[in-house]
């Protein structure tokens, strides 16, 4: 079984390197931010990149939540021969399958954008066309490198796998910088084909180098592994279909509000989102291969005592987080954005955005790690009947924010968070996956006990923000926030210590064994 302690140590590699990739993840907005700000351009290329965005990020989420139990039941209970057919039968699929969309995606551009964006002017429609039919070519390298990053995570290899994030973004980052003084607005799509290029060449490497790679022209899969595959694969890519298609409504709402609210709430979205990937993604990717294998060989109680461990790890490190962006929405904003030409007055809209969709952070990472639960147990009834109440209610109450009460730009941040608290209601009224055998006393005062430290640190951060001042410059904005963030994580730290959820003996023993490690 895997302990909270070992899990907490693979929670940390995976966060460390994976913070690569989301840091220069956000690089990359802020540096398109810089040079087209909030604006018609920045709407209109955000406009083209909806769906080939969309599938890049389906392929992500369906290949961690479907291949990786899939290689991981082949390593458990399969011959060496086995697992080598099943990894060359995801790969020469993901190939196929990646290019076939790239090719229907460039030919259907034309009515995707007049779908997306009916608000648009006729030349905005026109650029974005073009720019759709250039970005579904990212399609089919992002399609490729998902079997590589998703056999490493399976073989518990999580540096590389989770890093790799890193090369595709400061490729996109160089490209912005160095290239778009001559090619414009086109030099983010060369860098995003780049980026994934480099990422796919990358994790092929570390998998050819690492293993002994038995590659075969397998087109066709039989038995109970790879039947789980294909009803996991077409329930995930049902599921992610539903979401990117919440997505779009919502840029549909958004391209009749103001000029630069489509971008801002596209950012404020991927901050937040990036936060409960980074954080509860990384507990869940560290959690997903002992998950899998405590399924295979149905062992319950190894089942929920690695879920336990990944929702208490979770907890403690999402909370300060949240408190963070909740407290101090807009030092954050213009330390990440405020250059170049992005205004004053566009670091305000983002700050209010930010806010918003920060009341959503807990919820996201809560529902984040109940996904690879749900996915490790196999259980594509759960994630259906899941998906069959949350997308339909995130649409319902965007419009009902956005049309009946005219709340403008943080309508859907509030039509997503009203949709968490719903959907979590019916999570635990129809006890989804056995939620309620595993939400038992323990991780309730656990949870309890978490939240008293992140109440207690957000009194910290108040009482030092009007004890600070404002900062002035870029320079005491940055120091601002490491002063708050630094004093109300030891806050929290020790909060926790002094209610005994984690103790000062755990601390010491993890930095040891990390040490050794």
């Amino acid at each position: 079984m895997a302990s909270r302690r070992q899990m907490l140590r693979s929670s940390m590699v995976v966060g460390v390197f994976s913070l690569l990739g989301s840091l220069t993840g956000i690089l990359v907005e802020t540096s398109i931010a810089a040079r087209l700000s909030l604006s018609r351009s920045s709407d209109t290329f955000y406009v083209a990149f909806t769906v080939p965005y969309v599938i890049v990020n389906m392929l992500n989420a369906t290949g961690q939540f479907s291949l990786v139990p899939f290689f991981s039941t082949l390593d458990a209970r399969h011959s060496a021969a086995e697992m080598w057919r099943g990894f060359s039968y995801a790969v020469n699929m993901l190939f196929l399958g990646s290019s076939a969309i790239a090719i229907a995606g460039a030919a259907a551009a034309p009515w995707v954008i007049r779908g997306i964006a009916p608000g648009f002017s006729a030349p905005q429609k026109e650029l974005a066309t073009e720019l759709c039919q250039w970005l579904f070519l990212i399609v089919i390298p992002a399609g490729l490198l998902e079997g590589f990053r998703c056999f490493l995570l399976s073989q518990r290899r999580f540096a590389l796998s989770s890093a790799s994030g890193f090369f595709r973004n400061a490729t996109v980052v160089l490209c912005v910088l160095l290239a778009f003084e001559r090619y414009g607005i086109y030099s983010i799509v060369l860098g995003y084909f780049a980026g994934l290029s480099l990422q796919l060449a990358v994790l092929a490497a570390q998998t050819l180098i690492s293993f002994r790679v038995r590659y075969s022209l397998t087109l066709v899969g039989s038995g109970e592994v790879f039947q789980n595959l294909h009803g996991a694969g077409a329930v995930q890519v049902g599921g992610i279909l539903a979401w990117q298609a919440v997505v779009i409504v919502e840029r549909m709402i958004a391209s009749f509000l103001p000029p630069g609210t489509l971008t801002a709430l596209s950012y404020g979205f991927k901050i937040v989102s990036t936060l409960a990937e980074l954080l509860a993604g990384s507990v869940g990717t560290a959690s997903l291969p002992a998950l899998s294998r405590a399924a295979a060989h149905k062992s319950g109680t190894e089942e929920k005592k690695t879920f336990q461990n990944a929702l208490e790890i979770g907890f403690v490190v999402v909370s300060p987080v949240a408190v963070f962006c909740l407290m101090l929405p807009h030092p954050i904003m213009r330390l990440l954005f405020e250059r170049g030409n992005f205004t004053p007055q566009a670091t305000l809209l983002m700050s209010k955005v930010f806010f918003y969709y920060t009341l959503s952070l807990l919820f996201l990472s809560g529902f984040r790690i109940l996904s690879f639960y749900i996915f490790a147990r196999q259980d594509a009834k759960a994630y259906v009947r899941l998906a069959a109440v949350y997308y339909p209610l995130n649409v319902a109450f965007d419009l009902l924010y956005v049309g009946l009460f005219r709340a403008g730009a943080i309508g859907i941040p509030l039509g997503l968070f009203t949709t968490e608290l719903v959907t979590f209601g019916f999570v635990f009224q129809h006890d989804l996956a056995g939620i309620k055998n595993v939400l038992d006393r323990s991780l309730a005062v656990f949870a309890a006990k978490n939240l008293a430290a992140a109440l207690l640190t957000a009194a910290v951060v108040w009482v030092l923000r009007f004890w600070l001042g404002l900062p002035q410059t870029g320079f005491a904005n940055f120091v601002y926030l490491c002063e708050l963030c630094g004093a109300g994580s030891l806050t929290f730290l020790g909060a926790l210590a002094a209610s005994r959820a984690i103790t000062v003996s755990q601390f010491l023993t993890l930095w040891r064994d990390l040490e050794s490690s």
